[in-house]
């Protein structure tokens, strides 16, 4: 249902991302401008006054908060990667849609708590306040957490993005923050949560962001080992035999433990150096490299300290490649 205080500027799908992609993400806290934007239903405002959530389902004392009402709440900041998880009608595309913020807010498990879950719950679903269509779909944007996975410390409803209110275009004045899961899982504009003791039925549980594996039917929920190079991009004419370096990030819901970089194409593979992480950022890797005059492609590829890879291709943490030319062109540029 609609509220009062609440309107679409901007209906259907859309998506914002750097020109350059992931080779413009070359700080450690990636700048809300530089961080891509994803909406499946269009872009919501909503009157900070008029917003509430309300907190219902298998609970002992449903409430409604008011924004000031969680901004009186202990708040709490988690730096995080954020990923989208790609377009859940193409789900073996790798699309590299990533930064590394931090955020701050209230501890979902606080709000969980006054409420009085209910033993029976095992699962928390949360609704988003967009309304429209996409992919021949018309529903609320609703999404669920396992129990155990909403009451985890770094889960937050968000009122800040890198040390600024929530924008709207950012789903804001609060959202729900999963950290170390793909982004669909954060939802936007959030205005209830209910426990419940199954799944939610929606489709965007039942019918997109879900895996065909060999165990079954898999939730798109843990980020994947994954990586990219930033540096050097497809538009640097590196001079022959000067010293560089490759480096760029690796990330994932389970800590990255080793970074390998190719950079004849995958033939053969050199172990780079791996930084450490905060909280559930992403890594810096480097490898430093003396190019040869001709073309190269790097590639590189990660593991998690579970020892968990990433596919060459065809998987949305594929392995990720870089073409670049190494010449005497450079060097007289």
């Amino acid at each position: 249902m609609k509220r009062t205080g609440m309107h679409m500027p901007k209906k259907g799908f859309s998506f914002y991302g750097p020109a350059e992609g992931v080779h413009a993400l070359d700080s450690w806290i990636t700048p809300e401008d530089e961080l891509f934007l994803v909406t499946h239903m269009g872009f919501l405002e909503i009157d900070r006054e008029h917003w509430h959530l309300d907190v219902d389902g298998l609970v002992d004392k449903p409430m409604r908060l008011r924004l000031a009402d969680l901004q009186a709440m202990p708040q709490r900041e988690f730096m995080s990667f954020h990923e989208c998880a790609g377009s859940p009608l193409a789900p073996t595309v790798a699309k590299r849609r990533i930064g590394n913020v931090v955020w701050k807010g209230v501890p979902l498990s606080l709000v969980l708590e006054h409420a009085k879950i209910s033993k029976q719950a095992s699962f928390i679903w949360t609704s988003g306040l967009e309304w429209g269509e996409y992919a021949g779909v018309e529903e609320p944007y609703k999404k669920d957490l396992p129990i155990g996975k909403a009451f985890a410390e770094e889960v937050l409803l968000a009122l800040e993005i890198n040390g600024q209110p929530l924008t709207s275009d950012r789903g804001g004045p609060v959202r729900l923050v999963v950290p170390g899961w793909y982004g669909t899982n954060s939802v936007k504009w959030v205005g209830s949560i209910t426990a419940a003791d199954q799944r939610a039925s929606g489709a965007y549980t039942t019918r997109f962001y879900n895996d065909s594996t060999a165990s079954g039917i898999t939730p798109v929920w843990s980020v994947a080992p994954e990586a990219v190079i930033v540096s050097p991009s497809p538009n640097d004419l590196l001079p022959a035999d000067m010293p560089t370096k490759i480096w760029g990030w690796a990330w994932g819901d389970h800590r990255i433990s080793n970074v390998e970089v190719s950079v004849d194409g995958g033939d053969s593979w050199q172990t780079a150096t791996v930084g450490p992480r905060k909280d559930k950022s992403w890594q810096r890797f480097e490898l430093p490299w003396s190019p040869e005059s001709g073309q190269h492609v790097l590639l590189c590829r990660c593991t998690n300290e579970l020892g968990e890879g990433q596919p060459p291709s065809d998987a949305r943490n594929a392995v990720h490649s870089v073409e670049v030319e190494v010449g005497p062109l450079a060097a007289g540029a």
